[in-house]
């Protein structure tokens, strides 16, 4: 009893959640609510409906101004290939209602960034295909094969694919897509006439993790499609929420030359209409090139910092972790040799990730656990490391305390 009343009696540790409610040790928050509060004035077109349910076009131009400065596009950006909606999860669910018919399918790696399960399915009723790697690395040119057998499978049991989506930079392996590997995604989906919908947004938020083999973010819009694939296949998702760590201002768009599928996304706006007070600070934040700049390389430096200290802390307890990383906010670590003996006449094999998982949770530490993220085998967790630095360390400490309590039993 004592024991669980100190458990108990600790501050929570929440190192799950990458919305950056604590990125960078608050300071990127502390950051752009100095610049709005400096910057931005409310004026009486803000209280407004605006111009409409996807983004102004003030917005539009500041974004494809931005994109066409960071993203390195094979053609301009236009404000017009832009449609903003109240962030990226409303642009999931918006473009799975648009390109496809309920039951229809959209293939995923394994792990992926759990979440999708909600967005693709909950209003458009797509089935979610999450693709077994088996070994091969899902960022590699190799996956392609991987998908083929998936799409065979799918058609097997008649599901119709109408998309592969990416999550790039990815989440939670926090690495980014090679050329090669794209171009190769974009032949497999210019053979089977399926969308490619690449979500970017991480795509800033890539720093120096100290590996000269990390690949820099590549993204989509800088491959040449012409002989490679169709330019109305080719989607870019990104967003307000976590380069510039303002999720509160629930602000997404997709960037497409589709112009059925802006229509038809932009017919059903109205359900996700974007506030026009965030719409008016997002496009002055993003005109401020100057102030811009000096964000992303705050925000990059400081990622750098933690994750040294993170892989630090892990590297001294012998806890491993996904090698490579050098984007987004998450370490993916391998909690598997401390997996609890599962219970009697269990046939779940994930039933010993719960376990762990709610002894962390009774350590008053909250992680992601690797079936939130489709994770092949178990025993994987995402850990959050853009945190205040004692917060990160006092969480680690819990986890590592954790896992060596299950190696003494």
């Amino acid at each position: 009893m004592r024991r669980m009343f100190v458990l108990c009696s600790l501050p929570p540790i929440a190192l799950q959640i990458a919305d950056n409610d604590s990125q960078l040790q608050y300071r990127m928050h502390d950051d752009l609510a100095e610049y709005i509060n400096n910057n931005f004035k409310i004026g009486g077109d803000t209280c407004t409906y605006g111009e409409g349910a996807s983004g102004s076009k003030r917005l539009r131009t500041a974004m494809a101004s931005h994109m066409n400065s960071y993203f390195n596009p094979v053609s301009p950006v236009l404000p017009d290939d832009i449609s903003f909606s109240a962030g990226v999860t409303a642009i999931n669910e918006m473009y799975a209602w648009s390109l496809a018919d309920e039951g229809d399918g959209i293939l995923l790696n394994r792990p992926i960034y759990g979440a999708f399960e909600n967005d693709l399915t909950t209003k458009a009723r797509l089935t979610t295909i999450h693709v077994p790697m088996d070994g091969v690395d899902p960022l590699s040119a190799d996956v392609v094969s991987k998908y083929e057998a998936a799409l065979q499978n799918a058609a097997r049991k008649a599901t119709k694919v109408r998309a592969l989506l990416l999550s790039n930079p990815h989440n939670p392996l926090g690495q980014c897509y090679s050329a090669e590997t794209l171009k190769s995604l974009c032949r497999f989906c210019q053979k089977h006439q399926i969308h490619l919908i690449s979500d970017e947004i991480y795509a800033l938020s890539v720093f120096d993790s100290g590996n000269p083999d990390a690949l820099p973010f590549t993204s989509v819009l800088s491959l040449e499609t012409t002989g490679l694939i169709d330019p109305d296949l080719v989607h870019v998702l990104y967003g307000m929420s976590k380069d510039f760590g303002a999720g509160g201002l629930r602000l997404g768009c997709i960037v497409t030359r589709n112009q059925k599928l802006k229509q038809a996304m932009r017919a059903i706006s109205m359900f996700h209409w974007p506030s026009s007070l965030s719409d008016a600070m997002a496009a002055t934040i993003l005109e401020d090139t100057a102030f811009v700049t000096r964000h992303l390389k705050a925000s990059r430096e400081r990622l750098a910092e933690n994750y040294q200290l993170a892989t630090g802390i892990l590297d001294d307890a012998d806890i491993a972790y996904h090698k490579g990383s050098n984007a987004g906010f998450f370490l993916w670590i391998d909690l598997s040799p401390h997996l609890p003996s599962p219970p009697q006449m269990t046939t779940d094999p994930l039933e010993s990730e719960r376990l762990l998982s709610n002894r962390l949770f009774d350590a008053r530490v909250y992680l992601a656990t690797g079936e939130e993220f489709h994770s092949e085998q178990p025993g994987w967790f995402r850990v959050i490391f853009s945190q205040e630095k004692e917060k990160l360390v006092e969480g680690l400490k819990r986890v590592i305390a954790v896992a060596k309590q299950q190696n003494a039993e």
